[in-house]
Formats: structure tokens, sequence, C-alpha cells
């Protein structure tokens, strides 16, 4: 049971940041060098028909999945302000 308490107590002991503070905060050229790839799991649904498309390039390009999706939400995001 200590055990338990002792990751319970290690978990509120870490420094929780909120979406806001996150995109307010500076990245340094340093930090961004440094800075460690971190991915989150998502859950959507996608019409059956783009999912076999992006499954076909995903075979063709020899890349995952979800390496498409994160090139084609780049691009998307980096074009939407012009």
């Amino acid at each position: 049971m200590s055990k338990v308490n002792d990751i319970k107590n290690m978990k509120r002991l870490q420094k929780q940041i909120t979406p806001s503070q996150a995109l307010a905060e500076e990245i340094s050229e340093e930090k961004a060098s440094t800075l460690q790839l971190i991915r989150k799991r998502v859950s959507f649904d996608l019409r059956t028909d783009l999912h076999k498309e992006l499954k076909m390039q995903s075979l063709l390009q020899e890349k995952n999945i979800y390496i498409l999706i994160e090139e084609a939400l780049e691009d998307y995001l980096k074009n939407i302000g012009k």
C-alpha cells in the first residue's frame, strides 16, 4: 500500500501546465534542439474511403499512417493563415 501512496505523491508533485500556459511559453533555440518529441494518442472517426486511401499511401510511401497525418496537419496549419 505504501508503494501506491508513493506513486500518488510523486504524481501530485509533477508540474502541471494548462494548454494556454504551454502556448504562451516561449521556446528558446537551445530548448527546441533538446525538446523531445512527445505524441498523444487520439481517436476520431474517418470516412472509410479516406482510410483506405491513407493505408494505400502509407504502403506506397513506406511511412506510418500517423506520419502521413502529422505531415498533412502541419501543412494545413502552416497554410491556414495565408
